[in-house]
């Protein structure tokens, strides 16, 4: 029978930036967390498949936290995976239209680590959303917007990425073509034009 290794919040962190500990390390949160996490998703109006779901994106979602160098140690790990699975819980509740439900949850297990969660899944589904609308303009406005808005990177910067373009101006001009075509796509739809508002002003 193999023993799951045991760590200190610390070694924990350490061991997820280690390919050769990561493995050991997702292994030793599912046993410490996985408990935890089902048992709240489940008393919570959802099921184990449910709170299976939720777990493996806690999961993820905590991994590229640490990859980020955006945890601070503030909150005990534990307590930290339960406030990202409690955020994306009320998440799916909210696309389940379970308000009742959702401000239960959201009255019972406030905590500190709150605000820091909620912006970081916020700024993850955000992305994950303008980059499906980027998309429906073609690859290359995509590319381009992108690199302008995610990575903000300069016309000069972006032109040494992307060769095809003969000069700065040209690529200019590309991506007024592309912000045109945005427009016109959101004409009418004053929802999607308030999500791309704020993916936007989260981007970088």
């Amino acid at each position: 029978m193999q023993v799951t290794k045991r760590y200190l919040d610390a070694e924990l962190v350490n061991a997820l930036k280690n390919p050769t500990e990561k493995e050991a390390a997702i292994k030793a949160i599912y046993k410490e967390c996985s408990g935890v996490l089902e048992n709240f998703v489940v008393n919570n109006n959802g099921n184990k498949d449910d709170a299976a779901d939720i777990i493996q994106e806690t999961i993820v979602a905590f991994i590229e936290i640490v990859e980020q160098d955006k945890y601070r140690g503030e909150a005990r790990i534990e307590s930290f995976l339960y406030s990202i699975a409690r955020n994306l819980w009320l998440n799916e509740l909210r696309k389940r239209s379970n308000t009742e439900s959702r401000n239960k949850i959201f009255e019972k297990s406030k905590d500190c680590t709150e605000h820091a969660i909620v912006d970081y899944l916020m700024q993850r589904e955000q992305l994950a959303e303008i980059q499906q609308l980027f998309g429906k303009l073609g690859e290359n406005c995509k590319r381009l917007l992108m690199m302008v808005y995610y990575e903000e990177l300069s016309m000069s910067d972006i032109i040494k990425k992307i060769p095809d373009y003969q000069s700065e101006q040209v690529l200019r001009n590309k991506k007024c073509k592309c912000m045109k075509q945005l427009a016109q796509m959101m004409q009418g739809n004053e929802e999607l034009r308030k999500q791309l508002k704020n993916a936007l002003k989260h981007a970088g």
